[in-house]
């Protein structure tokens, strides 16, 4: 008898054994779907493995699989390998994996795409008299000039009733055939001009340096830093056309979906003839089921996609790119809280392949991998051509009168002489909406979220108050509901409120704006980004979705509304985040043949990071960092496992934090468990979310590895409160 071990797409954190019916014995095999009975519900599950038994014998009769939803398998064994280690290493459900993994339109198993074809017969035996049937007549010769063409295509000539007639007459036949449905292959989207680029020899190194590990086939981890414009997709394209000469596939990895298009553009005009694939969560059921197929199908592609693109099932997997390595978006926010880039890394071991990470500002992780790991590191120190870094400025928004503090003399200056110039700009402030907070002068009063302890914004553009948090919405006050004074303030500058003013003072200057609040429509971000492309658009104002990997060559000057926002937050990876930050934006502008500057504003001019962000200083940056990071016992010294307790009743929440969470798991760890620390229960930075109250345990160690499998079995011994919920993030970024 064959029995297969199936992980059922709900809560059971453990595969579950049933028979393989012997009709079904040769199409079941490790990452197959399958249908079976859990219980008396019907469910979807996935084969994990298959075995054959002799005289084993059971204590319970198994059940048997119903039926296959495919006729091959959807996934790898090796990417099954990956589920099981995300599972142990991110301490949560395995169900919690595979339903991040395979996505829902897999396992919906949604129709082909069909496109219906005529062919005209042959040898045609119907004549048509072009007196009496003229317009019949038309169309057959029109046929015999396209005899195998789209249906679509002829009735956009003719009548539905012509092709009745010689579908009828037997004069043309339908032919069906898949039409794949690859993203991003409209012209009016992107239009790759098909060219070759002559590498500088400090790319040649680099891709002499990575493609040895290719040659080599064996696992290895290398960290591009290349200053911004210094050539870095160029590298990346270049190691790709190898591996596909080869017969591997690709994988490349970006943070946003906003940078998907330009990368696809860029690839596809290198590399004619290739077809790119795309993977994200914007494209259509249909796109990203053929991008799965393709990859089960295929032998050798390059798929372009965001963080769960790293589940794709490729085949001969040779080499895994990560762009923009150290963007906080390869961290998922939700169970599996994986983080994309070292899932990536691990699926090269997996492989036997090589994995690149590039950026030209480094995660503190990554860059410690180089010195202490085996992690190697290449550099791209100057930009393409020798083109210099733009010049940054730094004005001190204390002493700036007018404005309301948020555009400088200096700013409105330079825009003034750029745009002059016909040449284009771009300004960046991280915060949606018009105000961040709105206040009572009268009294004490601030709008704040009824559901999450935190202020709501002003959105100008819809008249609305915000909450970021919880989408909560409500109109704006004319009063204030507290002392009913008609004295209320908008405090605080959003990047509406950016937009408002530059198209006040530069009205003949046409400009977009781009967050998250005007990107609902599909591929809106790269219709604007096209327009700004061509000309079309002197200005572009925007939050962190173009903070990094754009490349304008007309862009000559960037503004930094509020250089020192990130630095102000609860977290220890603010000094990073901030270095990070600016030095990218910073490096939107001059990467064409005219020089750029930067107008870099702050309160807080003397501040350490800002400096060095100014000056592109990452050496200087980063061996301070690290000895600060050394000395707290913080990242990349040390892990941290940030355990968040939420709970709709305060009192509940918080006695089971402090007493039945809190208190076991410092005595689990308090002997033998050399370098783990425990902090808290603590209240969370931000106190409520979606009415429920939040705290968090910390824990501190040197190796998770050594002590997760510890902690999952703690965390499925405790009994958890009605209305109480326990999430553990592993290599936790955001403590909010």
């Amino acid at each position: 008898m064959f029995i297969a071990e199936v992980l059922i797409f709900a809560p059971i954190d453990r595969p579950l054994r049933y028979s393989i019916p012997e009709e079904l014995r040769f199409v079941i095999f490790p990452g197959s779907l399958v249908h079976v009975f859990v219980g008396k519900a019907q469910r979807i599950g996935l084969v994990t493995g298959v075995r054959e038994v002799g005289g084993e014998h059971f204590s319970y009769a198994l059940k048997p699989i119903l039926r296959t939803i495919y006729d091959a398998p959807i996934t790898h064994e090796i990417l099954i390998q990956l589920y099981f280690w995300m599972a142990k290493y991110y301490i949560c459900d395995l169900f919690s994996v595979i339903d991040a993994a395979i996505p829902q339109v897999i396992r919906k198993n949604i129709p082909l795409k069909l496109v219906t074809y005529f062919r005209l017969a042959s040898p045609l035996e119907v004549i048509i008299d072009a007196k009496k049937l003229p317009k019949q007549w038309e169309a057959l010769e029109f046929l015999k000039g396209n005899p195998f063409l789209l249906k679509s295509e002829f009735l956009k000539k003719f009548s539905r009733n012509i092709a009745d007639v010689f579908l009828r007459k037997n004069i043309v036949y339908e032919v069906f055939q898949r039409e794949e449905r690859v993203a991003y292959t409209n012209p009016g989207l992107i239009n790759p001009e098909f060219r070759s680029v002559q590498l500088t020899g400090e790319q040649w190194r680099v891709v002499e340096s990575v493609g040895e590990s290719l040659r080599q086939k064996i696992f290895g981890v290398h960290l591009l830093h290349g200053v911004t414009g210094s050539g870095k997709t160029e590298v990346y394209i270049e190691l790709i056309r190898r591996v596909l000469a080869e017969g591997g596939s690709v994988l490349y990895l970006l943070p946003e979906l906003a940078l998907t298009a330009q990368v696809v553009e860029k690839i596809r005009s290198r590399l004619e003839g290739f077809r790119v694939w795309v993977w994200h969560s914007g494209l259509s059921d249909g796109e990203r089921r053929d991008t799965w197929l393709a990859a089960l199908n295929n032998g050798s592609m390059v798929v372009v996609g965001a963080r769960s693109a790293v589940f794709l099932p490729l085949n001969n997997l040779r080499l895994v790119i990560v762009d923009e390595e150290h963007e906080s978006a390869y961290k998922q926010g939700e169970n599996p809280r994986y983080h994309g880039r070292d899932v990536a890394i691990y699926r090269a071991k997996l492989h036997q392949a090589t994995c690149l990470l590039g950026s030209a500002t480094p995660s503190m992780e990554s860059f410690f991998n180089t010195k202490f790991k085996h992690y190697k590191l290449e550099t791209l120190p100057q930009r393409i051509d020798q083109r210099p870094l733009p010049l940054v400025h730094v004005v001190d928004m204390r002493y700036e009168p007018g404005a309301n503090g948020v555009l400088s003399r200096l700013l409105l200056r330079k825009m003034e002489e750029r745009l002059e110039k016909k040449e284009q700009v771009i300004l960046f402030l991280n915060r949606r909406g018009y105000a961040t907070t709105v206040l009572c002068r009268g009294c004490d009063f601030i709008a704040l979220c009824p559901h999450c302890s935190l202020p709501l914004t002003f959105h100008r553009t819809i008249s609305r108050l915000i909450c970021h948090f919880c989408s909560h919405q409500e109109p704006p006050h004319s009063r204030c509901p507290k002392c009913g004074s008609s004295e209320i303030f908008y405090n605080g500058v959003g990047i509406q409120r950016v937009e408002q003013m530059v198209q006040k003072i530069f009205p003949d200057a046409p400009m977009a704006r781009i967050d998250s609040d005007v990107m609902g429509k599909k591929h809106e971000f790269i219709h604007i980004l096209n327009r700004f492309r061509r000309g079309e658009l002197a200005v572009l104002v925007g939050t962190q979705m173009i903070a990094k990997g754009l490349d304008f060559p007309n862009v000559t000057l960037v503004g930094l509304i509020n250089a020192d926002g990130s630095l102000n937050q609860q977290d220890f990876r603010a000094n990073e985040k901030t270095f990070q930050l600016l030095v990218q934006v910073a490096g939107r502008s001059g990467r064409g043949e005219a020089g750029g500057e930067v107008v870099l504003q702050t309160h807080i001019p003397v501040n350490e990071t800002i400096f060095l962000a100014k000056n592109n200083n990452f050496d200087e940056f980063i061996t301070k960092e690290f000895e600060l990071r050394q000395c707290l016992g913080y990242p990349p010294f040390r892990h941290i496992i940030n355990c968040n307790i939420s709970g709709s009743d305060a009192r509940v929440a918080e006695e089971f934090a402090k007493e039945a969470f809190g208190k076991p798991l410092g005595l689990l760890f308090s002997e033998g468990a050399a370098g783990v620390e425990i902090r808290g229960p603590i209240i969370s930075p931000v106190e409520k979310i979606q009415d429920r109250f939040r705290y968090s345990v910390l824990i501190f160690t040197p190796s998770v590895s050594k002590i997760c499998e510890k902690i999952y079995n703690f965390r499925s011994k405790i009994p958890i409160p009605a209305g109480v919920t326990l999430s553990i993030d592993v290599d936790a970024f955001d403590f909010l």
